[in-house]
């Protein structure tokens, strides 16, 4: 609570009646506003021989004893800054980004629960493994790149050009804090990876708008003087003027895996038991495109540079030399110098999928392209 400061006080002891007033008293709670005067002031009527006196008015220090009004002089506390706020994350779930993203963010909400308008300055750290769980996602040392704080109004929409730090934050005023990032190519993200970071908030002075002021200094422990005391009351107890709270990014992407299978179909002596890899042998090559990530992979493209010393095989699948399956769909593809069907064969020079056929593989699910060659 706050601490209460007094200038002086009036205790008047007399062996007549005597009756006591309080006029112009203020209440005040721990939500009334730091640096409000309450002013008060005892009148004191009393008899002498059953004469009626007049009246004695308090003062602070040694009291006054001069009768009559307005001879008294009001005594006067200023209400100190209790320093309560809170700093939370928005939400129970990390924000998903793809690699390549970004001004993706985050949302943690500010608010001001004390008795003055206060400053913030706000800084975010970025987490490693050995931290901890964040919303149940360890993090996996991989970090957001060019990570850049803004505030905003509370449930806004975050913008890049607001201030940096928390700014004459009036009492009873919840903010959004926006940590913004890129998930850049170069920092190597990959589906499954998780950036997790740290939000930290200290209470500075207030005053100067548009302008951060000073961390402010807990007054707890010192002597109470007649100016505006400091007491940082976080969550209703003593605290250290600082709150944190924890939020990160996760990786939602396609993560695929390419394989190239090569299998010896059949060989002139053999047919296919057991053939072997020998001139006049038919070699069947299986491309599986699989998708173990949790986004769609999208404009799939495969290039396949055949080896000069096979053939291929345009007889294959109804002369059109390819098999072509994306998950249960088959794609009708002919492997020729037509791309109008999105596929080509120009040269040794493979390419399946193109503007023509926008292969689209989602996740659990794999592209299969099968085509055979012949070994001269």
């Amino acid at each position: 609570m706050s601490s209460i400061k007094r200038k002086g006080s009036f205790l008047a002891k007399l062996g007549l009646s005597a009756a006591v007033l309080l006029l112009t008293q203020q209440a005040f709670a721990a939500g009334t506003t730091a640096g409000t005067d309450v002013d008060n002031l005892a009148t004191v009527t009393y008899e002498v021989g059953t004469v009626l006196q007049d009246v004695i008015e308090s003062a602070p220090g040694v009291g006054n004893a001069v009768p009559g009004a307005n001879n008294g002089e009001v005594t006067t506390f200023k209400v100190d800054n209790r320093v309560d706020f809170s700093l939370t994350q928005v939400g129970t779930a990390h924000t998903p980004v793809s690699p390549g993203q970004t001004d993706a963010y985050v949302e943690f909400l500010l608010t001001n629960a004390g008795n003055s308008a206060q400053d913030f300055r706000l800084v975010v750290t970025q987490l490693a493994s050995g931290d901890g769980a964040v919303n149940t996602l360890v993090d996996t040392d991989k970090d957001m790149a060019n990570l850049r704080i803004r505030v905003g109004n509370a449930g806004g929409v975050p913008v890049l050009g607001d201030l940096p730090y928390g700014d004459e934050i009036a009492v009873d005023t919840a903010v959004t804090v926006y940590v913004f990032g890129d998930a850049d190519l170069v920092q190597g993200l990959v589906n499954g990876d998780v950036a997790n970071l740290e939000l930290t908030a200290t209470v500075a002075e207030a005053g100067v708008a548009a302008t951060l002021g000073t961390d402010l200094t807990d007054d707890i422990l010192n002597p109470d003087t007649i100016d505006v005391e400091v007491v940082f009351a976080e969550g209703g107890a003593l605290g250290d003027g600082i709150e944190s709270d924890r939020d990160g990014f996760s990786v939602a992407s396609a993560g695929l895996t390419v394989s190239k299978v090569a299998t010896v179909f059949s060989d002139p002596f053999n047919g296919t038991t057991n053939p072997k890899a020998i001139p006049g042998a038919v070699v069947e090559y299986v491309i599986t495109v699989a998708n173990g990530g949790a986004a769609d992979a999208d404009n799939v493209s495969i290039a396949d540079a055949i080896d000069t010393d096979v053939a291929f095989d345009a007889t294959f699948n109804g002369n059109t030399g390819l098999d072509i399956v994306n998950g249960a769909a088959p794609i009708a593809c002919t492997a020729d110098g037509n791309a109008a069907d999105g596929c080509t064969l120009i040269g040794q020079d493979l390419t399946v999928g193109n503007v023509n056929l926008p292969i689209t593989i989602v996740p659990t699910e794999a592209l299969v392209i099968t085509y055979r060659v012949t070994i001269p």
